[in-house]
């Protein structure tokens, strides 16, 4: 069986030290990373410029990493539930990767995102990297 990834980059915006990237390489035919810009942050005028910019500079530097390596980020927006189905498909994804959010908004997403990959019949690989241990 064919293994296309997507690994979705969300605030580990690096590619050393990232188990969850590291893992969904293993095996995979295929890897496209992503970050999902939600219009939800972006309308948000919680946002300040300099953290516009900084999250701009970041996301640039992934995409320069990435280059150097034949692949490339692609820059989605969207909301999650809305573009994963259409990426599913398009991409004939079979397995997607992301590092574990332990906020209760963030739960609440990938509950989702978890659901709709099931579904569509994508395996799903969540990985913790943002604290020393599991906080669930």
């Amino acid at each position: 069986m064919v293994v296309n990834t997507i690994h979705w980059f969300r605030k580990g915006l690096r590619l050393h030290d990232n188990p969850a990237l590291r893992d969904s390489i293993r095996g995979a035919d295929s890897l496209r990373c992503i970050y999902i810009l939600d219009p939800w942050f972006a309308g948000s005028s919680n946002v300040g410029i300099n953290r516009w910019r900084f999250l701009l500079q970041c996301l640039e530097d992934l995409d320069a990493s990435l280059r150097k390596l034949h692949s490339r980020l692609f820059v989605i927006r969207g909301q999650p539930t809305d573009v994963f189905p259409r990426l599913f498909k398009e991409w004939q994804i079979t397995r997607l990767s992301y590092e574990n959010d332990s906020e209760p908004f963030g739960k609440e997403r990938d509950a989702a995102i978890q659901k709709l990959a099931s579904e569509a019949g994508v395996e799903v690989m969540v990985r913790i990297s943002h604290t020393l241990y599991d906080l669930d």
